[in-house]
C-alpha cells in the first residue's frame, strides 16, 4: 500500500520533468530564431557585399538613379541602390533587406590612378620650363616641345644632376578636359538662387547620409562658426567667411567667394565663381575640394590663393569655359604642402619651399620674387608625383581617367 506522500511526490516529479521539457523548447526556439537570424544577417551581409560590387563596376553615367535590384532572379535577394552627386564625387547608398530586416552602407566613390605617373603636364605654349635652385620633380613630365633648361635664378644654379627624375614627353596646346556633364551640375548649384532656403541658425548640425539632406542659405552670415557634419548644403549669393572655430565634416559650400581664416581645419568641399582665399596655418583633410568654376567674361582675375604653411589633402581645380586674356590662377603660399593634385585652366603661381605631393596641371607656371616675376620657372620647390598615397583616389570630372572605381570614404 502507496503512502499519501507518494501522490505529491509524483505531482512534483511530473511538474520538475513539464518544466525541464518546456526550458529546452523554449532554449531550442531560441537557438533556432538565432540562427535563423544569423542566416539572414549573413545573406544580408553577402548581398551587400554583392551590391557594393555592383555599383563599382557600373558605369559612371548612372549618377542620379535609383535602382532596385534582384540579384538572382528568385524575388528573395534585393538591393536598393541611390547614386547622387556629392561634389565632385558619386555618393551611393546600398540598402540590401530580407523581410524586415536591412541593411545599409554609404559611400562616396573615386577612381584609382596607380596608372597615371605624370607629376607635371604644362601646355605647350612655345615656352620652355626652367628649373633653379632645390627644385626636384619626381615622376614623369609632358612639357611643351621647347623642352626643358636648368637656369639661374638670384645667382643660384639648378642643383639637381638631371632634370626630371621620370620621362619627358611633349605635351599639347590644351589641357586635358573636364566632364561637361560635372560642370553643368556645378554651375546649375553656383547658380542657384538661395532665398527660398532656411537660413542656417547658430545652432550645430548633423545630417546622416541615411537621412535626408539639409541645404541653407547663409548669405546673410558674416561667418559661419557652426559645428557642421554630414550631408549639408550652404549656399550663398555672396562671400561666405569661414571662421577657424569651425568645424566642418564634409560640407559642400556653392558661393560668389569663400574666405577661410587663418588656422582653421576641416573637411569640406568649396565651389566659387569668383575667388578662395585661404588663410595662413590652414589644414584641410583628404578628401577636400577646392574648386573654381568661373564665367566666360568677368572682369576680374578668378583665382584660388592659399596662404602660407597651408596643409591641403585633396584636389584643387580652375576652370573656365574658354580661355581669357587674364585666365584663372592658382597662388600658393611659402611652405604649403598640397597632398593630390592641381589642375588649373590658366596659371599657378608658386612661392618657395613648395612641397605637391601628386599632379599638376597647367597652362602657365609663374613665379614672384622681390625684383621679378618669372614665366615658366620653378624655383626652390618639390614636385613628386611618387610621394602621393597609393590609396589616393581622383574624381570622374577629370576626362580621360580610367581607373578602377573604388570606397573613397565610408559614410555614416
Amino acid at each position: 500500500m502507496l503512502k499519501a506522500g507518494a501522490l505529491y511526490f509524483s505531482i512534483f516529479v511530473a511538474f520538475l520533468i513539464a518544466v525541464i521539457c518546456a526550458s529546452l523548447i523554449m532554449l531550442a526556439t531560441h537557438y533556432r530564431g538565432s540562427y535563423l537570424k544569423e542566416m539572414r544577417m549573413a545573406r544580408l551581409s553577402r548581398n551587400m557585399e554583392s551590391g557594393i560590387a555592383y555599383v563599382l563596376a557600373e558605369n559612371e553615367n548612372t549618377s542620379g538613379s535609383i535602382e532596385g535590384l534582384d540579384l538572382f532572379g528568385d524575388q528573395t535577394d534585393s538591393v536598393l541602390i541611390a547614386k547622387k552627386k556629392w561634389g565632385i564625387f558619386t555618393l551611393a547608398t546600398v540598402k540590401s533587406f530580407v523581410l524586415s530586416d536591412t541593411l545599409k552602407r554609404s559611400f562616396m566613390i573615386g577612381l584609382e590612378t596607380t596608372n597615371d605617373a605624370l607629376a607635371v603636364y604644362l601646355s605647350d605654349e612655345d615656352r620652355p620650363l626652367s628649373v633653379s635652385g632645390d627644385t626636384r620633380i619626381t615622376g614623369d613630365v609632358e612639357v611643351p616641345k621647347a623642352g626643358m633648361r636648368k637656369s639661374y635664378v638670384e645667382s643660384r644654379p639648378y642643383s639637381g644632376d638631371q632634370l626630371v627624375y621620370g620621362k619627358i614627353q611633349d605635351s599639347k596646346r590644351m589641357l586635358g578636359g573636364l566632364e561637361k556633364k560635372w560642370i553643368t551640375e556645378i554651375e546649375e548649384k553656383l547658380d542657384f538662387d538661395p532665398s527660398a532656403l532656411s537660413t542656417l541658425n547658430a545652432s550645430d548640425e548633423q545630417v546622416s547620409f541615411f537621412a535626408t539632406a539639409k541645404e541653407f542659405d547663409v548669405s546673410r552670415l558674416t561667418k559661419i562658426n557652426n559645428n557642421l557634419s554630414g550631408q549639408i548644403t550652404l549656399y550663398s549669393d555672396t562671400t561666405v567667411r569661414i571662421s577657424a572655430d569651425a568645424k566642418l565634416d564634409n560640407t559642400i559650400i556653392y558661393a560668389k567667394s569663400i574666405v577661410i581664416a587663418d588656422g582653421f581645419k576641416g573637411n569640406c568641399q568649396l565651389f566659387a565663381r569668383d575667388s578662395i582665399i585661404v588663410g595662413n596655418d590652414v589644414a584641410l583633410s583628404y578628401p577636400s575640394v577646392l574648386a573654381l568654376i568661373s564665367k566666360e567674361k568677368t572682369v576680374d582675375q578668378a583665382k584660388i590663393t592659399l596662404g602660407s604653411n597651408v596643409v591641403f589633402e585633396g584636389t584643387i581645380l580652375s576652370y573656365e569655359p574658354k580661355r581669357s586674356a587674364l585666365q584663372t590662377l592658382v597662388s600658393l603660399g611659402e611652405k604649403t604642402v598640397v597632398k593630390g593634385e592641381i589642375y588649373a585652366t590658366g596659371l599657378i603661381k608658386l612661392e618657395k619651399k613648395i612641397k605637391v605631393e601628386g599632379k599638376v596641371s597647367c597652362n602657365r607656371f609663374i613665379m614672384q620674387t622681390p625684383t621679378t616675376l618669372y614665366e615658366n620657372f620653378l624655383v626652390d620647390v618639390t614636385l613628386n608625383r611618387k610621394a602621393r598615397n597609393r590609396v589616393y583616389l581622383t574624381s570622374a570630372i577629370f576626362t580621360g581617367v580610367t581607373g578602377n572605381k573604388k570606397i573613397l570614404r565610408w559614410e555614416n
